[in-house]
């Protein structure tokens, strides 16, 4: 009974490990994680004022999909660092056939790599454990050091069975 309830930790704690990981490796370059087309952003890279705690999902979309009057997620720098906002678009103009640049409600004009899209799914409580696994201390000390402590465990075990061995 011990080794399966081990067994079933174990398994979850690696799939944690990867998921976490894996969440790490696809930063796009405003420092979120993007997998396809849904972005996934814990509240401390927002400036939105929703539930503290919340993780945001929020689906990409082209530029052509969106129009003037909707309400738009996009990317905007707020003290050195960039942080997503939400506001409404009131104009699209065209700069030539590839580059389109929006303005905002606050007069604000973006490029149409700064727009993210205009749907959001909101899961309560669960961006305090994004926040806390993705931190620098938290990957360390919940990721790292315990593989790290598992894998000097198998090897002093290996070390001990090899040392019985040649006692026989």
């Amino acid at each position: 009974m011990k080794k399966v309830v081990i067994g079933i930790l174990f398994t979850i704690y690696l799939f944690l490990t990867l998921t976490i990981t894996i969440f790490l490796m696809k930063y796009n370059n405003f420092n979120v994680t993007e997998l396809r087309k849904v972005l996934i952003v814990p509240m401390n890279k927002t400036n939105l004022n929703y539930q503290r705690g919340s993780l945001l999902i929020i689906q990409k979309e082209n530029i052509d999909n969106i129009k003037e009057n909707d309400t738009v997620f996009y990317y905007t720098a707020d003290e050195h660092k960039v942080v997503i906002s939400k506001n409404k678009i009131t104009k699209i103009d065209n700069v030539n056939e590839d580059e389109k640049v929006v303005t905002l409600a606050n007069s604000k004009v973006y490029s149409k790599d700064y727009v993210i899209g205009k749907k959001m799914v909101k899961i309560p409580i669960i961006g305090y454990l994004m926040m806390l696994l993705t931190s620098k201390i938290g990957y360390l000390f919940i990721i790292l050091l315990p593989m790290l402590c598992f894998f000097f465990v198998q090897i002093f075990l290996i070390f001990k069975r090899k040392k019985s061995y040649e006692e026989v």
